[in-house]
């Protein structure tokens, strides 16, 4: 909709047909907030300054307007609070476009604002757009200088004189067609996009833990190497496979959920948490010290000790070894992680280590 108002303000701003630029024109967009209008405030400065009668409204109070535009402000309860409206006629040029606010939010969008669902209404077909710009301007009686609304009347009953000729009305026809159907094409990119965005996101998604996967994490990094400072830890659930020939899977899969909710509870913002395995987990954090690296696992290490699965596995102990290796990469250096696990396993368990060694790209020596 936003795309489609700047088409047509462009529409009315450019020349007449001929190459005349100095018929004055008359501009009517209506907003729902203040700050939408703020946002064109500069725009319809330009059009006032360039002789054309341009009126804004919204639910006031109103801003600051350039000179030249004229505002009219209305309350949370008029009925142009609920759409959002723009009206031009300019010469044999006219259009309108009304978009009601549904008040439901489209699924799939990044953002809370591009969420917001219209119903729109438009046309260019003169006659149509002439009948609503005269109800418009005398609604405006009143709320509107007397010599202004005189003035945009006048450029109405000019336009509506002149002769509608076959050409222009279907012009006007195949402009509906044209935009319905990229409407519509759009409409299905939409639903598709989110189904894909949907697929993809279950795709990527452990559904033992709720924590993204390795298919995520391969997106993630890309497929080719490149500069990157992190930290990365090979989380490992110590004697899983006992837990799972003593007790049974159910229990495992009840140590591996509380692990994976530990882990995502005490990264930081912007880390990366992935279930990499059966009984393995990586993190992606930016880089730090390696001492700041292996001192960070040795925590995320001892909260696990110090916690339990769920019910009714809670009698069950929790213990993780953890490798950890500092790379410029993003190619994980999985052999030196695997390296830095069995430097764990074979002192005991339950605490981290630095893979030893240097990492390839790296003038930092991870052996400390």
């Amino acid at each position: 909709l936003v795309v489609l108002s700047h088409a047509f303000e462009r529409a009315f701003a450019g020349p007449e047909p001929g190459g005349s630029s100095g018929a004055p024109g008359v501009l009517l967009a209506l907003f729902q907030r203040r700050e939408y209008l703020e946002a064109e405030l500069a725009h319809y400065g330009a059009l006032a300054a360039a002789g054309h009668v341009v009126v804004v409204g919204a639910v006031g109070p109103l801003p600051e307007l350039p000179p030249g535009v004229h505002g009219v402000a209305f309350g949370d309860g008029d009925a142009r609070a609920r759409s959002w409206l723009l009206l031009t006629v300019r010469g044999p040029y006219a259009s309108l476009l009304e978009a009601r606010d549904e008040h439901d939010f489209a699924p799939g969008e990044e953002t809370l604002e591009a969420s917001r669902a219209f119903a729109a209404d438009w046309t260019v077909h003169r006659g149509a757009v002439l009948e609503r710009a005269r109800a418009e301007l005398d609604r405006l009686a009143g709320a509107v200088d007397p010599d202004v609304l005189a003035g945009a009347q006048a450029i109405v009953a000019d336009s509506g004189a002149r002769p509608v000729s076959e050409g222009e009305a279907r012009l006007a026809d195949a402009a509906q067609i044209l935009v319905a159907g990229l409407e519509a094409g759009e409409r299905r990119a939409a639903r598709l996009r989110l189904a894909l965005d949907q697929a993809r996101a279950r795709a990527e998604q452990d559904q033992l833990t709720g924590l993204r996967n390795r298919h995520f994490l391969e997106r993630y990094l890309g497929s080719l190497d490149r500069p990157a400072d992190l930290v990365t830890l090979l989380v490992d659930v110590d004697d899983l496979k006992v837990v799972n020939d003593t007790h049974g899977h159910q229990a495992g899969d009840a140590v591996i959920s509380a692990v994976g909710s530990i882990l995502r509870q005490r990264i930081r913002p912007g880390d990366i948490v992935v279930r990499w395995g059966g009984d393995e987990f990586l993190v992606l954090a930016p880089v730090r010290t390696s001492e700041d690296a292996v001192g960070f696992a040795e925590r995320l290490a001892r909260i696990v000790a110090s916690s339990h699965p769920d019910p009714p596995f809670e009698h069950l102990p929790l213990s993780v070894s953890v490798g950890v290796c500092t790379t410029r990469q993003t190619r994980l250096p999985l052999e030196r992680l695997d390296a830095g696990l069995r430097l764990v396993k074979q002192s005991g368990k339950g605490h981290a280590a630095l893979a030893p060694g240097r990492q390839p790209g790296s003038d930092v020596d991870l052996a400390g």
